[in-house]
């Protein structure tokens, strides 16, 4: 085929057809040009699949997150259910002890009193006697009974116990403190979830060490509550603990609805205030990390 053209002066000029295809080759570069950038923005456009709260990494993290946090509160449950029992029963205790304790004291300075005064006041010496033989018959009947049924004993048994409860409540909480931070996930955001979760397994390791010490202790305190509390005692325990709550209850309802009434007079008024009217009393929460993940 003859490649040469005759220009406007008359001359042949010849003319390479590949050049003539140029035009279709920049096309097809641009095209390859286009897709390849179309690819790359594809690339870079976020998915939701490949976020962090999909990874198996965090899953991981969650799950095992989820797993000590609920073992915490079990064990946190049911010291404090039993520690409140102890409380009932150490404050009826209480209770009995001041009594004798403070009838012996009064009954003796009476008797004390009388010894002293029957003179100016010429009582007679077989009322003084009478009362002075009574007085001591009554203290000598009443210590004796106290001691039968170890009133003093008892009491220190469950103060003590009561306090090895709260060291335990205390290390609970204490290990709620630490895990408290890691409920928020955010923090996962835009981190490498590898390292994440290798900084997790340390602190992991460490609360999974610790747990059996607790729950060890929590065996030694469940067997000495055991043999302080009887079911019987359980019971009647349980009973006053759910009647004290109602009765609480019952008060914070009254506190509030007059807080609300103040606070519905405030606003009528257009009265400002810069102070908070409302002391917020606590619930019976477990901890302050007890909300749900």
């Amino acid at each position: 085929m003859d490649n040469n053209i005759t220009d406007i002066s008359g001359n042949n000029v010849e003319i390479d057809i590949t050049e003539m295809a140029t035009p279709n080759n920049t096309n097809t570069n641009t095209t390859q040009t286009d897709t390849m950038i179309s690819n790359t923005v594809i690339d870079n456009i976020p998915n939701p699949a490949h976020s962090y709260k999909n990874t198996k990494e965090f899953i991981i993290f969650k799950n095992e997150l989820e797993s000590l946090i609920n073992n915490n509160l079990y064990i946190l449950k049911e010291c404090k259910s039993n520690k409140r029992l102890l409380d009932i029963k150490y404050a009826d205790l209480t209770k009995t002890v001041n009594y004798i304790q403070i009838s012996v004291i009064i009954l003796s300075t009476l008797s004390g009193f009388l010894q002293s005064t029957k003179e100016y006041f010429t009582t007679p010496d077989n009322i003084v006697s009478v009362s002075g033989i009574s007085i001591s018959t009554y203290i000598s009947l009443i210590l004796s009974v106290s001691k039968y049924y170890k009133f003093d004993e008892n009491k220190e048994s469950i103060h003590n116990l009561r306090e090895k409860y709260g060291n335990l409540h205390n290390k609970i909480e204490f290990r709620m403190d630490i895990l408290g931070p890691f409920t928020n996930y955010k923090l996962w955001e835009h981190q490498n979830v590898e390292i994440k979760l290798q900084q997790w397994a340390a602190l992991k390791k460490t609360m999974d060490e610790e747990y059996l010490s607790l729950v060890e202790n929590k065996q030694a305190l469940t067997t000495d509550f055991e043999s302080v509390m009887d079911s019987k005692s359980r019971n009647k325990n349980y009973i006053k603990d759910r009647t004290l709550v109602l009765n609480n209850r019952e008060k914070l309802f009254h506190s509030m609805v007059k807080h609300n009434n103040l606070e519905e007079k405030i606003k009528t008024q257009n009265i400002s205030t810069d102070f908070s009217s409302v002391i917020q009393l606590p619930d019976d929460d477990l901890n302050n990390w007890d909300d749900p993940i």
